[in-house]
């Protein structure tokens, strides 16, 4: 496994990382199209490869996804990350796990996939910006009122040092 993970061109990047991961397993010889999943949950410290999933939108999904949306109170735009196993029960907006709910500030992971050309990545985050922006202003209209720049400082301020105590992320 130890060589396998060294001539990868993704996960020699972070060898060290999958190697302690696999300690007791590092010498260990693969039968033949046996997979080893080196990361559960995607993230970049872990070499996720980042792909669109475009392909799988379907008018079924969005409506799926609209419905569990318009249930959080407050929630606008953001991104849901998912889990399935089958893509067909996915575009039928069904069989898929919500992992992690990210709300207005998180981008597009779309825009990571090495397939995906710079302009269009800055083309979706513009437009991701632009609709914040747009629900921000149409919630103002309603007379909902803007956090100072003061709170806003104080909430980041929580937030980074609520962060230094999570365990680190391997």
């Amino acid at each position: 496994m130890e060589e396998l993970i060294r001539l990868d061109p993704r996960a020699c990047l972070i060898a060290d990382l999958y190697l302690r991961r696999f300690e007791s397993r590092r010498s260990e010889v693969l039968p033949a199209g046996i997979r080893l999943k080196l990361v559960e949950a995607g993230n970049h410290a872990q070499g996720c490869i980042f792909r669109d999933g475009a392909r799988l939108q379907t008018p079924a999904l969005e409506e799926a996804i609209d419905r569990i949306s318009r249930g959080i109170p407050g929630f606008f735009i953001g991104r849901y990350d998912l889990r399935y196993s089958d893509e067909e029960e996915l575009r039928a907006g069904r069989g898929f796990l919500i992992l992690e709910l990210n709300g207005a500030a998180a981008e597009a992971t779309s825009i990571y996939d090495a397939r995906t050309p710079l302009r269009q990545a800055y083309a979706t985050l513009f437009r991701q910006w632009d609709l914040v922006f747009i629900i921000g202003a149409a919630n103002r209209a309603r007379g909902h009122a803007t956090d100072s720049v003061f709170t806003v400082l104080r909430a980041w301020r929580r937030a980074r040092a609520s962060i230094r105590t999570y365990p680190p992320s391997d």
